[in-house]
Order: structure tokens, then C-alpha cells, then sequence
């Protein structure tokens, strides 16, 4: 037998821990109800919820071949997992605070004092987590009732948390009525609040995952991708809708006349319109984060020059509306006229996904060179640094030469006889000079037919026909060589530093 004074200490620790145990259930079940409260006001009054808020300095801590591992083998899923990741480490963290609270209301009692551990959440979210993800003190750059919206938010936390929280000790948990009410309470309101979260944000990302604009297409790939099919990729949950009226595209830093823009100034420049195929630095090996468009903008060039540059500006530094920054040297700008601010896509005004009211346009170049809702074009005497560069991705972002079949599928059963392949094949400014194909691994190949491209900007499509001689089941690779004469390489590699690389192979069985 235990002394009296052994006895007493094991008691407490039972109870603290059934209190820690009952407060870390009732805060995890707060904060679901806090957390559909959040969609709900992003909904109705546009508050940003704070894992997407977060979704930008947590990219940027993210050691870039984690990121580029995620983009690899989670494509389009990366994002709906990383908000479903974060939106659950708030509830856990909400669950935490309410296990806080039920251990300090042993011997803390008074009405209400879970409103106190509410107000330090409150508290941590508006003068830690919103400045941290650049919305400034208390996120009033996101507007004066962002405060206000949130202390909303965790009053209502504050409030639950007191109703079911009590610990079981106290005469309150022991009123028969009050147990009954607390048993159901918890069951009703987390049903509504995960249905609440559900058909806010599920279908968003449902459309993510199995419904992303690049996998509407099926067969051989047309020469323009519809608008409604051109890949999208974008490190924002939810991307900026800018007012065109408003919008200013800002000249200035290493020159002698700066300029500031709108959108019909920029649009009364004189034009050009090119055909231009547009790839991701994630796309990998047969992927389809790979379109072609005809783009209408001002060449930058010009652009640059209405605002007399000064010899020692040798690099343009973009900024965009969403953060996102990149550079190009001057150099490159000046050699290659091709690089467009563009703010036309297939003939008519870019649509939000892809960057309207304008974005940069750098053919030959994976498509993190050329950022979206452009806002600012600076000239300096460095390399500033682009938003993906700084997570270690290249700094060049030369797309590499590849080739991918369109048809058939991986796992395809086609039948015995001639079975029309086809596919399109990408080298950057380089272009395609040859397409081959292989039926038996690798240890010969055979040439296909090519179109004529739409440009030396655009992919290349290629056909051919296959009769092979028996049925079983075949291994087939194509490759690519470029306008340079050089082949395609056969080496793997991730996109994850500077692009995909090898060769797309696919299995189909042919049967009679």
C-alpha cells in the first residue's frame, strides 16, 4: 500500500492526464469546427485560410528536392495533399491548446477561461503565422476585418472548448443533463463541420487530382492546345484574380525614364503574335504539363527600351502579384526577340490561370522563367534570383530535348496488325530534326514522319505505324534528336534540378 502522500501524487497524475486526454479531444473537435469556419469566411468574405496563407513560406524552407520528389510522384495531387496536411496539423495544433487548457482548468477556475487560451491562439495566428506568410501585422494587408474575422473564429473555439472541455473532476461534467447534451454535441457538429469542408474544398480538389485542363485530351495531341486543356501549374492553393481596369505593369530601376503601364497602354504597343510550345521544369518523362499556344504581347525588348536603360542594368528583375519573382540577363533579352510580355492566349485576353492580366513569355525555356500576373520589370546590375532558384532549382531552365508517345497507351491491348503510333516530340528554340521509335528495347530504331511545326518555337508532332510480327507483349521507347544534330540521351533523371531526362517507354500487349 502506497502512503497517503504516494496515493495522492498518482491520483493527480491520473487526472491530468485524463484532462489532457478529454481537453485534446474536445480542442481537436473546436478546431475542426474553427477550421470549416475558415472556409466558410474565405467563401463568403474572402479571408485567406491559413494553410494556403502558409503555403508560400513553407515552399520556401522546403529544400527543393523534396519539392521536386513531391512534383514527381505526386503531380497534381501535391497540392491537394500538402492543404489537407497542413489544415490537419491546425486541428492537431487546436487539439494541443485545449489539452493546455483542461490540465490549467484543474486548478485555474473561473467562467470562461478557455476564451483566455483562445485569445493566445488567436494571438499566434495574427501576429506570427500572417506576417510570416507576408500579409502583414495582424494580416491587415489583407484587409482591416481580417483581425476581426479570425478573433470571430477562435471565440467560437474559445466558446466549445468551455462547453465540453471541463474536466470530468469538476460539478459541471458531473450534471447528468449537461453529459447528454456534451455526447451528442460533439458527434452533430464535427458531422457538419467535415460536411461543411467538404463541399467547400472537395470538389477543388477533386478537379486537381482527376480533373486538371491537360488530361481532357486523349489520342494524338492537336497542334494547339485548347485554352481549356493548356497545362496549369502554379505554387499559390488559390491564384490572384487581378483587376485589368487597376492593373500597372511598372518600368523602372537601372533606367532614366520610368514607366508605368496599364493595360490598354500595353496593349496599344505594337504586337506580335507567335506559336510557342510551353513546358514545366516538373514535367516528367511523357507527362503532360506540356502545351502550345499562339501568344499575342510586346516584345521585351521594346519594352525595356521606352524606358532608356542604362549600361549597368545587365539583368531585368520581374516581380508578379503573387510574389513570384524571376531574371533574365539583358543579354538574352536583347538576342532573343521571341521573349514576349504577353497578354493574349489563342487570340483573345489570358485567361486568370494563366497569368492575366499579362505574364513574361521565354520560349526555349521551362515555363518557371516566365512568371504569371506580371507587375514590375526592374533593371539592375545583378542576378536577382528567381522564386524556384532559391529552392536550388536551375537558374537556366533550358528545356531539354524530349519525345513521349500520345498512342497507344501504357498497358494497352491493341490488336495484331498495323497499330498507328504517334506522339509529339520538343527541343526548345533547337527544334526536332528526327523522331525515332523502338519495338524491341532499345537495340534498334526506326525513324518516324514529322509534321511541319508551327514554329521554331513549337513541339513537333510525329506518327508511324507499327505491324509487328507475332503477338506477345512489347516494350516501346521513342526518342528525339534536335535541330543541333544531338540525340536525345537515354540517361533517367527527375525533374528535380534542372528537368526530367530519358527516354518514354510504354508496354502494350497485342493480341489477335
Amino acid at each position: 500500500m502506497y502512503p497517503a502522500p504516494v496515493k495522492r501524487c498518482e491520483m493527480v497524475r491520473v487526472t491530468r492526464r485524463r484532462a489532457a486526454i478529454e481537453g485534446f479531444a474536445w480542442g481537436v473537435f473546436a478546431g475542426l469546427v474553427l477550421v470549416a469556419l475558415m472556409y466558410l469566411a474565405s467563401a463568403l468574405l474572402g479571408l485567406r485560410p491559413l494553410p494556403q496563407a502558409l503555403n508560400d513560406p513553407l515552399l520556401s524552407i522546403m529544400p527543393g528536392f523534396v519539392f521536386g520528389f513531391l512534383i514527381d510522384t505526386l503531380q497534381h495531387a501535391g497540392k491537394v495533399v500538402e492543404e489537407i496536411g497542413l489544415a490537419i496539423a491546425m486541428v492537431g495544433a487546436l487539439g494541443v491548446l485545449g489539452a493546455a487548457w483542461s490540465v490549467t482548468a484543474l486548478r485555474w477556475r473561473f467562467g470562461q477561461s478557455a476564451l483566455i487560451f483562445a485569445a493566445f491562439g488567436w494571438l499566434v495566428v495574427v501576429i506570427v503565422l500572417l506576417p510570416l506568410a507576408g500579409v502583414g501585422f495582424l494580416g491587415l494587408s489583407d484587409g482591416l476585418t481580417t483581425p476581426l474575422v479570425w478573433a470571430v473564429l477562435f471565440a467560437v473555439y474559445g466558446v466549445l472548448l468551455q462547453l465540453g472541455g471541463r474536466p470530468s473532476g469538476s460539478p459541471a461534467a458531473a450534471d447528468p443533463a449537461r453529459r447528454r447534451l456534451l455526447s451528442a454535441l460533439p458527434l452533430g457538429l464535427g458531422a457538419a463541420s467535415l460536411g461543411l469542408v467538404g463541399l467547400l474544398r472537395v470538389p477543388n480538389w477533386y478537379q486537381a487530382i482527376a480533373l486538371p485542363p491537360e488530361s481532357g485530351i486523349t489520342g494524338p495531341s492537336p497542334e494547339i492546345t485548347p485554352v481549356r486543356n493548356f497545362y496549369v501549374v502554379s505554387k499559390n492553393f488559390s491564384d490572384p484574380v487581378v483587376d485589368g481596369q487597376r492593373w500597372k505593369l511598372s518600368l523602372g530601376g537601372l533606367v532614366d525614364h520610368p514607366q508605368k503601364l496599364s493595360l490598354s497602354d500595353l496593349r496599344a504597343l505594337p504586337s506580335v503574335t507567335q506559336y510557342v510550345t510551353l513546358e514545366c521544369i516538373s514535367n516528367d518523362v511523357g507527362g503532360d504539363l506540356i502545351s502550345t499556344g499562339s501568344f499575342t504581347g510586346v516584345r521585351m525588348s521594346d519594352l525595356i527600351a521606352m524606358a532608356s536603360p542604362r549600361s549597368s542594368g545587365t539583368w531585368a528583375a520581374f516581380e508578379a502579384t503573387d510574389g513570384y519573382s524571376e531574371s533574365l540577363p539583358m543579354s538574352l533579352i536583347s538576342s532573343e526577340r521571341s521573349i514576349l510580355v504577353a497578354y493574349d492566349l489563342d487570340g483573345t485576353a489570358l485567361p486568370t490561370s494563366h497569368g492575366y492580366p499579362a505574364r513574361v513569355l521565354v520560349p526555349g525555356h521551362y515555363g518557371m522563367k516566365g512568371p504569371k500576373w506580371l507587375t514590375a520589370i526592374n533593371l539592375v546590375d545583378h542576378e536577382s534570383g528567381g522564386y524556384w532558384e532559391q529552392q536550388g532549382w536551375d537558374h537556366n531552365a533550358l528545356v531539354k530535348t524530349t519525345a513521349r508517345f500520345d498512342m497507344p497507351h501504357e498497358g494497352d491491348i491493341v490488336k495484331l496488325g498495323a497499330i498507328n503510333l504517334a506522339g509529339v516530340a520538343f527541343a526548345g528554340t533547337r527544334g526536332i530534326s528526327k523522331v525515332e521509335y523502338s519495338t524491341d528495347r532499345g537495340s534498334s530504331w526506326t525513324e518516324a514522319t514529322l509534321s511541319t511545326p508551327l514554329s521554331e518555337l513549337t513541339w513537333v508532332l510525329w506518327k508511324a505505324t507499327w505491324s509487328p510480327a507475332a503477338e506477345g507483349s512489347y516494350t516501346l521507347l521513342v526518342r528525339a534528336t534536335d535541330g543541333t544534330g544531338a540525340v536525345q540521351g537515354s540517361g533517367s533523371a527527375a525533374s528535380y534540378p534542372g528537368g526530367a531526362a530519358g527516354y518514354h517507354r510504354i508496354r502494350v500487349d497485342v493480341a489477335k
